[in-house]
């Protein structure tokens, strides 16, 4: 006996099969798996750039709290701000938001290990951490709506294809961040050490730390809008704003 569909998870391959009708789903995960990596980038940028560029590596942990902890305050506070404007207008003003940060911190981090210097990246890294609790949260919030949406088109729930496909984006996507940083860092010509008890690098590998925290992610977050602006225009009818 054959099983019916339903949300059980399928091989990427058939589930891709299933899911390639629905165009709302592909624009909508392909700004997330950009965004994914942009954040990926900047995470494993954080302890270079902590100790080459701020002036120690014990300042990594800061980083890392001040892009993630506020995570906790802004999360409900977007979800507010979805119901009352809408989540995709409120997913693309973090998205900008989080770019424009992102390239905050080239002049920022990069004008010295001074106190001011260290002060204002962990400032602008507290406002993207704000940013990033939105593209945690919002993007899986659109996501169900591109499923019921395929139901409603097919006549068939296919949740688990959708799912699948899903999951499979966030891991490429938090995946290829750290790998393009490394290859990026050996094209600069970084010297390989412990961080705890860095050498000297050159100008060049400087500067490629520097871009990895800052310019990249924010470029990164740039390249996702047109897909957010091809999932706004391809979502069906039912799926406009509501809370």
């Amino acid at each position: 006996m054959r099983s019916r569909p339903g949300p059980e998870p399928l091989g990427l391959v058939p589930a891709f099969r299933t899911a390639r009708g629905n165009r709302a789903f592909f624009a909508l995960l392909a700004s997330f798996v950009l965004q994914a990596a942009a954040v990926a980038i900047m995470l494993a940028a954080a302890p270079y750039v902590a100790t080459y560029r701020l002036g120690g590596y014990g300042l990594t942990s800061v980083l890392f709290v001040c892009l993630v902890a506020p995570s906790a305050v802004a999360v409900p506070l977007w979800a507010k701000a979805a119901g009352r404007w809408g989540r995709l207008r409120c997913l693309t003003i973090a998205t900008c938001g989080y770019a424009l940060g992102a390239a905050a911190l080239l002049p920022a981090a990069g004008s010295g290990s001074d106190t001011t210097a260290v002060a204002t990246t962990l400032a602008l890294c507290a406002l993207l951490g704000i940013c990033y609790a939105a593209l945690q949260v919002l993007p899986l919030a659109l996501l169900p709506d591109t499923v019921h949406a395929d139901s409603a088109r097919t006549g068939q729930v296919q949740s688990g294809a959708f799912t699948g496909l899903w999951t499979a984006g966030e891991t490429v996507g938090l995946a290829a961040g750290p790998g393009a940083y490394s290859i990026a860092l050996a094209a600069t010509g970084f010297v390989s050490s412990t961080l705890d008890h860095p050498v000297a690098q050159t100008a060049t590998a400087r500067t490629g730390i520097l871009l990895g925290f800052s310019l990249v992610p924010a470029l990164l977050m740039l390249l996702s809008l047109p897909a957010l602006r091809a999932y706004g225009r391809r979502r069906a009818p039912r799926e406009t704003e509501t809370p």
